[in-house]
């Protein structure tokens, strides 16, 4: 009985590690992902903080803006043919979940390059909205991403997330 259950424990433990370790995603599939132009990026942080609280005493302190809603809601997604964007631009956009960069392109034209690290640099700049330019990633081997919107009358906004799987 008592062999029973320390076989039964290590399988549990064998199961739970590589169901934990199956969750990255490895170099060659970060890889495939960027270069087959069908993606999505999860923002899971950004600082386009607008807003602050100021503790008496204490100074200025930037006010938190993680996300009210499931992760896969906010983010890009990269098709064959569209970039559909739903990113929050302020931190009062959070508690509404009301995004301003919700927009979808349907001409834009893909650029990227592979840096010295082992990142893929990638630029989308769309043909078919005026308010944004450009949406830069720099994709990580790992899979974290750092993106940047960029636009004439918009100023730069920083998210930081992960490809999904």
């Amino acid at each position: 009985m008592k062999n029973q259950l320390k076989l039964l424990s290590v399988i549990v433990v064998a199961i739970l590690m590589t169901s934990c370790v199956s969750s990255k995603l490895s170099p060659d599939e970060v890889k495939a992902k960027v270069y087959s132009n069908n993606f999505s990026f999860v923002a899971k942080e950004y600082d386009n903080n607008t807003s602050y609280s100021a503790p008496l005493g204490t100074g200025r302190i930037a006010s938190t803006n993680i996300p009210q809603v499931p992760d896969e809601a906010i983010g890009i997604q990269v098709t064959h043919d569209k970039l559909v964007i739903n990113l929050p631009s302020n931190d009062n956009e959070t508690k509404t979940n009301n995004y301003s960069l919700n927009k979808v392109s349907e001409d834009f034209t893909v650029a990227r390059k592979e840096l010295s690290n082992g990142n893929i640099l990638v630029n989308f700049f769309l043909n078919d909205h005026k308010d944004i330019k450009v949406v830069k990633m720099e994709i990580g081997k790992d899979g974290k991403i750092d993106c940047s919107v960029e636009g004439s009358n918009l100023q730069p906004l920083y998210y930081v997330g992960y490809l999904q799987r």
